[in-house]
């Protein structure tokens, strides 16, 4: 498998749920220049969810994504920085992230293939 799955969440800090939901807000007003920063992370799909636990929110981030891709803080995209941004801002560094450990995927042979083609440089 050249391709890896991930589900993480993170804890938004106290009193900056307002600024997560302009970050999230931002993030889906500018979907295509999101979209555009994909291919050098080898970042086959992103998805954001929010949630509430413990009455805390927390946003959480099931990625596909290949083995290559470069890091997002290196990034030179304006949204990327922009992204970074609010996460250092948002992100509560305090509670650590709640990370799903992947069992198993299901995916048809077409859509694997095609998977580990895009993650081909």
């Amino acid at each position: 498998m050249s391709y890896r799955t991930e589900f993480m969440t993170f804890t938004i800090k106290q009193g900056m749920e307002a600024e997560a939901e302009e970050w999230i807000r931002i993030l889906t007003e500018r979907q295509a220049e999101c979209v555009q920063t994909l291919d050098r992370e080898r970042m086959h799909i992103e998805c954001i969810f929010k949630s509430f636990q413990n009455d805390r929110m927390c946003l959480s981030w099931f990625t596909v994504h290949g083995l290559a891709g470069e890091r997002l803080r290196g990034s030179p995209h304006p949204i990327d920085k922009l992204h970074l941004e609010y996460w250092d801002k948002c992100i509560d560094k305090e509670v650590l992230p709640e990370r799903y450990k992947h069992v198993v995927t299901f995916l048809p042979e077409s859509i694997r293939r095609a998977l580990e083609a895009r993650d081909q440089p």
